[in-house]
């Protein structure tokens, strides 16, 4: 019982300032296409002598409202177990495609924190992604890499700590396996690239000191 409450108070912990999924849409759908969709993962700690990433989960649906524009939300289904309703709107766009093979995308959203517990507490994080996106041979499937990065307007960051950081980067680089009807996405991020993980109660794993590595899966249904 007791490494199940510590597991819970990293959630508590942690939760409120990582990024806890992967990119939602990296390519735009097509026209009236839809998808709904499932992400499992985050960054990875040091978790009782073993490293893991921490379990978030969050659903999500995308609409192709045209040819090269997506709208998505998200629901982040482990904020729930905090009192934490966290949500994320936004949309995929088409920045420049060099063929049929080779594109860039654009993505921004905003994500939302409601708490209920904090007299219902609202924290806005604008966020922008950046992923360049490259399909092997004549696969659907595809590769794709690039940087995203949350923006904090507030002064101050969870539990009062003072902000030292406009922009928190991260970058990332996935795989989708694309079939007819379901895609698996698996994606790699360096999270807080340039950040001190240190002193920290959650002991991430980075690289000499800084940021933290961050694991994800994802299967979505088209539709």
């Amino acid at each position: 019982m007791r490494i199940v409450a510590k597991f819970f108070l990293i959630f508590c912990i942690a939760i409120c300032f990582t990024q806890c999924a992967p990119s939602r849409i990296v390519k735009p759908l097509k026209y009236k296409e839809q998808v709904a969709g499932l992400t499992f993962g985050g960054p990875v700690i040091n978790f009782a002598g073993a490293p893991i990433p921490i379990p978030y989960t969050t659903l999500y649906y995308a609409n192709g409202i045209g040819s090269n524009v997506t709208l998505f939300g998200s629901l982040h289904t482990t904020s729930l177990l905090f009192a934490n309703l966290q949500t994320e709107i936004g949309g995929t766009f088409d920045i420049y495609k060099f063929n049929k093979k080779f594109a860039i995308t654009g993505s921004n959203a905003l994500q939302v924190i409601y708490n209920f517990r904090n007299n219902g507490k609202v924290k806005v994080w604008p966020s922008i992604d950046l992923n360049a996106y490259y399909h092997p041979k004549e696969k659907n499937s595809f590769v794709y890499g690039g940087l995203s990065s949350w923006i904090e307007l507030n002064r101050f960051k969870a539990h009062q700590q003072t902000k030292t950081r406009t922009l928190v980067p991260n970058l990332q680089v996935g795989y989708q396996f694309v079939n007819t009807k379901f895609t698996h996405q698996v994606e790699m991020k360096y999270l807080g690239l340039g950040i001190a993980n240190t002193p920290n109660v959650v002991d991430y794993i980075g690289l000499a000191g800084q940021g933290a590595f961050g694991i994800y899966y994802g299967v979505s249904y088209k539709f």
